[in-house]
C-alpha cells in the first residue's frame, strides 16, 4: 500500500487505462461567502471518472454532494468566494473557458443535470413539451417542429406519454414530472447527466421505475452518470462507483462491488451498518453526534470527533491512500 496525494488514474475505479477517462477533477474547491464566514463546501476534491460509468456520491446532508454538482455545471451563486482546480471533460480544461462560452458548448450539450424538486424545476406556465424541447431550440439552434418531434421520441423513451406533453407540469404526478426532467436532460444528447436525488420525493414503486428506466437509458444512450444521493439502497441499483463525502471532502472512493460489501472509511463503514437489510439479521448502528460546521470545520481528519477508532494521529488530516481492489481512501488507517 503507498500513500499518495493524487487522484487515481489507474484501472478499477476509472475505467481502463487504454481508454480516455471521460471527467477528471483535480482539487476542486467551492467556497461560499456568508454573513458568519467562509463555507467551505468542496475543498480539494479529486476524481476521475470513465465513460459509460455511474458514479453515486453519498454522504449526509450538507456534506457537499449538490455543491459538487453544481460546480461541475457552473451554476454558482452570487456569494462564491473561492472557485478553483481542474474539471477535464474529454480533454479540456472547463475552468479555462469564459462563462458564455460554458454556456453554448458546455451546459446541457455536453453535461446536463436532472434537479432534485421537479415541480420547482420546471415553469409552471410553460407546457410540458416545449420545457423539454426548449435546450435542443436553445442549444442546437433547431427548428420547433425538429424539437418537438426530437422530444416525443425521448418522451416515449423515457416512459412519459406523448399526450402528457401539452399538459403543465401541475396536470402530472411526481413521477410523471421526474420522467420529464430525465427527458429534458436526455434530449440534446449530453455525454455526462448529473442526478440530484431523482427519486427521493417519489413512492417505493415509482422509484424503482425509475431507476429502471435510469439504466435502460445508460445501455442505450451510452452516457455517463454521476448519481447524487442518501438514499444507500438506491444508489445501490445504478452504482458502477461510489464516492463518499464527509464535511466538504472526499473521503472514499471506490468500486461499488468493493464498497457495499466491505467499505474501507469508517464513516464508510458507519453509513453502510445503519442501512437495514432483508436477508441480514444485524443491529443497526448510528453516527453520534453530528457533522462539523464548514465555516469552522475541525483540524486533522473532519471526522475524527464522531469516529471510534480515533488516535493520535487523526490531528494530522490524512492524505489520500490508494488500496487494493482500487480503492482511494482518506484515513491514516488505511496506511
Amino acid at each position: 500500500m503507498m500513500e499518495r496525494t493524487e487522484p487515481q488514474t489507474s484501472s478499477g475505479v476509472v475505467g481502463t487505462a487504454s481508454e480516455e477517462p471521460l471527467l477528471q477533477v483535480n482539487n476542486l474547491r467551492l467556497y461560499f461567502r456568508t454573513t458568519k464566514g467562509v463555507v467551505q463546501a468542496v475543498d480539494d476534491v479529486s476524481f476521475v471518472l470513465g465513460r459509460r460509468r455511474s458514479l453515486t456520491i453519498l454522504g449526509e446532508s450538507g456534506c457537499g454532494k449538490t455543491s459538487l454538482a453544481r460546480a461541475l455545471l457552473r451554476l454558482l451563486p452570487r456569494n462564491v468566494h473561492t472557485f478553483s482546480g481542474e474539471i477535464v471533460l474529454e480533454g479540456v480544461d472547463l475552468m479555462k473557458m469564459n462563462d458564455e462560452w460554458f454556456r453554448k458548448e458546455i451546459r446541457w450539450r455536453k453535461i446536463s443535470y436532472v434537479p432534485q424538486a421537479s415541480m420547482n424545476a420546471m415553469n409552471p406556465v410553460l407546457r410540458v413539451g416545449y420545457q423539454i424541447a426548449e435546450p435542443l431550440i436553445l442549444h442546437q439552434r433547431a427548428s420547433r417542429e425538429e424539437a418537438y418531434k426530437r422530444a416525443e421520441e425521448v418522451a416515449r423513451f423515457v416512459g412519459l406519454p406523448v399526450d402528457f406533453l401539452n399538459r403543465y407540469a401541475f396536470e402530472l404526478s411526481g413521477g410523471m414530472r421526474q420522467r420529464a426532467i430525465i427527458a429534458m436532460a436526455l434530449i440534446t444528447n449530453p455525454r455526462l447527466i448529473l442526478l440530484d436525488e431523482p427519486t427521493s420525493a417519489l413512492d417505493v414503486l415509482t422509484q424503482a421505475n425509475i431507476m429502471n428506466s435510469l439504466k435502460h437509458i445508460k445501455r442505450v444512450f451510452d452516457v455517463t452518470y454521476i448519481l447524487i444521493t442518501h438514499d444507500i439502497a438506491t444508489s445501490s441499483e445504478l452504482a458502477d462507483e461510489v464516492l463518499v463525502m464527509y464535511a466538504g471532502h472526499l473521503v472514499e472512493h471506490s468500486p461499488a462491488e468493493v464498497f457495499y460489501k466491505s467499505p474501507s472509511h469508517p464513516y464508510a463503514q458507519k453509513l453502510m451498518a445503519s442501512v437495514p437489510t432483508l436477508r441480514e439479521d444485524k443491529a443497526l448502528e448510528f453516527i453520534p453526534g453530528r457533522p462539523p460546521s464548514l465555516i469552522n470545520p475541525p483540524k486533522g481528519c473532519r471526522f475524527a470527533p464522531r469516529c471510534p477508532k480515533r488516535f493520535d494521529k487523526c490531528d494530522q488530516e490524512p492524505p489520500l491512500f490508494a488500496l487494493d481492489g482500487g480503492r482511494v481512501v482518506k484515513c491514516w488507517l488505511a496506511r
